[in-house]
């Protein structure tokens, strides 16, 4: 019998996993990270306390492991570096890779579990090697999420929930009278609370007033700090010309935030860095790639451009490519790796 280290939220989705992998004749025990303290929307002392009550009515073993050192380090510290440097960053993918996925197989190891299991939707296929591939439920599937997992890792991770949907799972919930069946999923970073510019702010980003130009160098207005905006913005820019604009770059050596039209934000071309591969890939890789995890994929070629860099090229223009976002690769429902985007190139 395979023993399963399942990573507990205290939400619907990984309450359910739990059931499932359970009912699937499993030996499991669930885990709950203590990232912030209880001090942040994810995992806090409510969600702690659920994931535990949900545990108990399963009887299943549960405990918590305090990885709020390793979490800011990891995860928070690389958020707030990237906003210095005028990027965006998806912290949710570093977590996943680095706390979630690779600490707990760590702990796993350390407790003598031979698996790990987490409530995303998204599937594991396993022939003789493992594959990711995205979840039933295309809607929502959220294996852009995990696509820099390490491979060796994605043989020890089981997805119980890759061939459900949110409401398959809400109606198990409810079916076995689970606490947590109504309770509304987290969005966003959990970490920063409602507004991520004052978590900034309160991380020693200072608001500091800069030009705004447009992209020919024209300076049209003042803004009050550069990590207030972010690529393809078009609200809070305040600069009236009688057309739509959009932020278009950002410079953070010069505090200046440059704006466009739509057009203007339209990529052909970009380069990836920090790819991690999961598939074995030859190059020129024709393939699909998504930018942000709300945007469609988009048929490309992929060249090795050395020095661990990726130029991209795509079929058609792409909106608001953001340096600090992943960029995910797929073949179909595969995904062949992901890496972080380090610019565009107009």
């Amino acid at each position: 019998m395979k023993k399963v280290l399942l990573l507990m939220s205290g939400g619907v989705d990984s309450s359910v996993a739990l059931y499932l992998l359970k009912q699937a004749g499993y030996r499991v025990q669930g885990l709950t990270f203590d990232m912030v303290g209880g001090g942040s929307r994810c995992c806090d002392i409510k969600d702690i306390l659920d994931a535990k009550r949900v545990a108990s009515m399963l009887d299943v073993p549960h405990r918590v492991i305090d990885v709020r050192e390793e979490f800011k380090k990891i995860v928070i510290d690389y958020f707030i570096k990237e906003y210095k440097s005028g990027r965006t960053p998806n912290p949710c993918v570093i977590c996943n890779r680095e706390i979630k996925i690779a600490m707990g197989i760590k702990i796993a190891d350390s407790l003598g579990f031979s698996h790990i299991a987490t409530g995303h939707y998204a599937r594991v296929k396993k022939n003789n090697t493992p594959h990711l591939l995205k979840a039933v439920w295309r809607e929502k599937s959220q294996e852009y999420f995990l696509s820099m997992i390490k491979k060796e890792h994605l043989n020890r991770l089981l997805l119980p929930l890759g061939e459900y949907t949110k409401e398959d799972v809400r109606n198990i919930a409810r079916e076995i009278g689970m606490m947590v069946s109504e309770k509304e999923e987290s969005q966003e970073v959990c970490f920063v609370g409602k507004d991520y510019r004052e978590f900034l702010e309160k991380e020693g980003i200072t608001r500091k007033k800069g030009e705004i130009l447009l992209k020919d160098g024209r300076k049209v207005g003042t803004h009050d700090g550069y990590h207030l905006f972010t690529i393809g913005q078009r609200r809070g820019i305040k600069v009236s010309l009688g057309k739509r604009y959009y932020v278009y770059r950002i410079d953070a050596r010069t505090n200046r935030v440059f704006i466009g039209e739509w057009d203007d934000l339209l990529s052909r071309k970009f380069i990836v860095n920090n790819v991690n591969w999961i598939e074995e890939v030859s190059f020129p890789l024709k393939c699909r790639v998504k930018v942000r995890y709300r945007h469609d994929e988009v048929d490309a070629t992929v060249e090795d451009v050395g020095d661990g860099m990726y130029r991209v090229k795509t079929d058609k223009p792409v909106f608001a490519v953001t340096p600090g976002q992943v960029a995910a690769f797929y073949e179909e429902d595969m995904v062949l790796g992901g890496g972080i985007i380090y610019d565009r190139e107009d």
